[in-house]
């Protein structure tokens, strides 16, 4: 399959976007959003894909309010990804998420407002694509290489995570937090 660029743009509950909506490339119509709680209730934690020719994805857990990669899990078809947060320091580039899934692994970069998904012979970019008034950012993707329906439900699915571990700003506000809260995650060495 050739390389190709896609755009899917916000999707609103009210005034809050809870994900993204459009066509990617040959794989069709897709949907990444993360449901609501009940008022009261505790968050959900989750982003899911749907969409005809994807399969069914969804990121549960994390800390805080959204989903997030700080102790989240990713499911595909019902079968759990390995995950691992690979730390090599704070600095920008120093820090990746490894996936691993059915024989397939990929490593996982967000920085710069861009993420990459980087696997056999495939990477998927995604990053702030237009401003639609009233609406909010597109996102941008552009895909390189042999990519699956799984390849860019991974990717996209984890446009709806928080991401903060892997950039450096996130893993200098993180050392204070795992002594606080006494994580024993190492963020690296500067």
């Amino acid at each position: 399959m050739a390389s190709f660029e896609f755009e899917v743009e916000p999707e609103l509950e009210g005034p809050v976007r809870r994900g993204y909506t459009g066509v990617v490339g040959p794989f069709g119509t897709v949907r990444v959003f993360r449901p609501s709680a009940e008022p009261g209730a505790e968050p959900l934690r989750q982003a899911v894909v749907s969409g005809e020719m994807f399969p069914a994805v969804r990121f549960t857990g994390g800390r805080g309010n959204v989903p997030s990669l700080d102790g989240g899990s990713l499911i595909i078809d019902e079968i759990a990804a390995d995950l691992e947060l690979r730390v090599k320091g704070v600095r920008k580039g120093s820090r990746w998420l490894a996936i691993d899934h059915l024989g397939r692994s990929y490593t996982y970069t967000a920085a710069g407002g861009t993420a990459h998904l980087k696997g056999d012979g495939v990477e998927i970019a995604i990053g702030r694509g237009r401003y639609i008034p009233g609406l909010g950012a597109t996102r941008l993707g552009r895909v390189e290489g042999d990519a699956s329906a799984t390849d860019l439900a991974i990717a996209l699915v984890l446009e709806e995570v928080e991401t903060a571990v892997l950039t450096t700003s996130g893993a200098l506000l993180a050392v204070p937090m795992n002594l606080l809260f006494g994580r024993q995650r190492d963020e690296g060495t500067i």
